[in-house]
C-alpha cells in the first residue's frame, strides 16, 4: 500500500512539474536570423523589422506543397489588406526543403501572383525554420502554417490562414483604413419546390474547399432565415469557404408518394418524362445517376415500408452545394441551395 502511495506522489510530482515548466508557446521571444530573400536582398529579423516597429508574418512553405499553393490567392489578398510592407506589417514565406532554391521560389511566386518576399534554401531559410521543426517552439504543424513576431519579440506560434488578422491585430498593427473591414452577409436561399423540410433533417455548414476542418454549422436566426456574417467571431476566415448541406433525415417522408412511382415509371416508358435536375436527381433513388426500374422498385418499397433507407443514397440530396462564396464587405450575398427529397419528383 505504502508502495503504492508512493508511486502515486511520484507521478503527481512529475505531472505537476510537466504543469509548470511546459512553456506557453505564443508567448516565447523569437528567435533573430538573418536571410536573403530570392531576390536577392538581405533582412535581419531584429533590425530590418522589429526594431522598426514592424509586425512580421511568417508562412511555412515549399514550393510543391498542394495546400500552400491552394491558399495562395488568399495568402496575398492578406498581404495586401496589411499594406504590401510599407506599412507596419511585413509577410515573409520561408521553405522548409533543401531543394527550394532562388529560382524555384521566384518560380512559385510567379506562378501564383505572390509578391512578398520569399526565402529559399539558398537564402538561408532553414536559419528561420529549423528552431521550429526541432521543437523550439513546440509541436511543428508542417506547410502551410504561420507565425507571427510583434516588435517587442514575441511570437505567437502556431497559428493557422483563419487567426491571421486577429493576431496581427493583437500585435498593435493597423490595416490600412483601419482593422474591422465590414464583413460580408450571406443568406442562403433555400429552394426546394415548395416541399416541407422539417426542422432537422437536413442541416447547412461552412467549410474550406478541399479542407474538411474547420466545418461550422449555419443555424437560423431569429427571423428563421439561414443568415450569418463572413467573416464574424462564429465563422472566422476560410481558404475558399463554401457551404455544403448534410441529411439527417429518414428515408420516407408523406413526399413520396405512389404518384412519385407512377412518374418515374412514365419516364422510364418515355409517356412522361421527368426533364428537370431537380426531377431527375429525385427519381436516381440509388445514386447511379440513371432512373431506371430499379429506382421505381425502391420507391415502392420505401413507401411499403420494407426499406427505411434508400441504397447509397442520402435522404436529401443538395444539387447547388459547394458553391465558392465571394467576400462583398458591407453587403448581402445570397446562396442559391436547391434541396431534393430523394424519391420525390412532384
Amino acid at each position: 500500500m505504502v508502495q503504492v502511495i508512493l508511486k502515486f506522489r511520484c507521478l503527481l510530482v512529475i505531472f505537476i512539474s510537466i504543469l509548470v515548466i511546459q512553456p506557453n508557446f505564443s508567448q516565447m521571444t523569437m528567435h533573430n536570423f538573418t536571410v536573403t530573400d530570392s531576390q536577392g536582398n538581405t533582412h535581419n529579423l531584429y533590425t530590418s523589422y522589429l526594431d522598426q516597429g514592424k509586425t512580421v508574418v511568417i508562412k511555412f512553405f515549399f514550393t510543391t506543397c498542394p495546400p500552400c499553393i491552394a491558399i495562395s490567392p488568399q495568402w496575398q489578398d492578406k498581404y495586401e489588406a496589411w499594406g504590401s510592407g510599407n506599412n507596419d506589417v511585413e509577410f515573409l514565406e520561408a521553405t522548409t526543403i533543401t531543394s527550394d532554391n532562388n529560382a524555384k521560389v521566384n518560380a512559385f511566386k510567379a506562378n501564383y501572383g505572390l509578391t512578398m518576399k520569399g526565402i529559399s534554401h539558398e537564402g538561408n531559410a532553414p536559419a528561420i525554420v529549423d528552431p521550429f521543426k526541432t521543437g523550439t517552439y513546440g509541436s511543428w504543424y508542417g506547410t502551410p502554417s504561420f507565425a507571427v513576431i510583434s516588435p517587442d519579440r514575441t511570437l505567437n506560434y502556431p497559428l493557422f490562414f483563419s487567426d491571421l488578422d486577429e493576431a496581427i491585430a493583437a500585435t498593435g498593427a493597423q490595416m490600412p483604413g483601419g482593422n474591422a473591414p465590414d464583413p460580408t452577409t450571406v443568406q442562403l436561399n433555400i429552394q426546394s419546390n415548395n416541399l416541407n423540410i422539417p426542422d432537422g433533417h437536413v442541416k447547412f455548414y461552412l467549410k474550406p474547399n478541399n479542407a474538411s476542418t474547420p466545418k461550422i454549422e449555419i443555424t437560423k436566426n431569429s427571423q428563421n432565415q439561414f443568415v450569418f456574417d463572413y467573416p464574424s467571431v462564429s465563422f472566422p476566415q476560410m481558404v475558399e469557404p463554401i457551404v455544403i448541406m448534410e441529411s439527417n433525415g429518414p428515408g420516407y417522408t408523406n413526399a413520396i408518394t405512389a404518384l412519385d412511382a407512377l412518374d418515374v415509371q412514365k419516364h422510364i416508358l418515355g409517356t412522361k418524362l421527368l426533364t428537370t435536375n431537380r426531377q431527375l436527381a429525385g427519381g436516381d433513388v440509388n445514386n447511379d445517376t440513371k432512373v431506371t426500374a430499379f429506382d421505381v422498385l425502391q420507391i415502392k418499397k420505401m413507401i411499403l415500408g420494407l426499406i427505411s433507407q434508400f441504397p447509397n443514397t442520402p435522404s436529401y440530396k443538395c444539387l447547388s452545394c459547394n458553391q465558392v462564396i465571394t467576400s462583398d464587405p458591407g453587403n448581402t450575398v445570397t446562396v442559391n441551395i436547391e434541396v431534393v427529397k430523394t424519391g420525390n419528383v412532384n
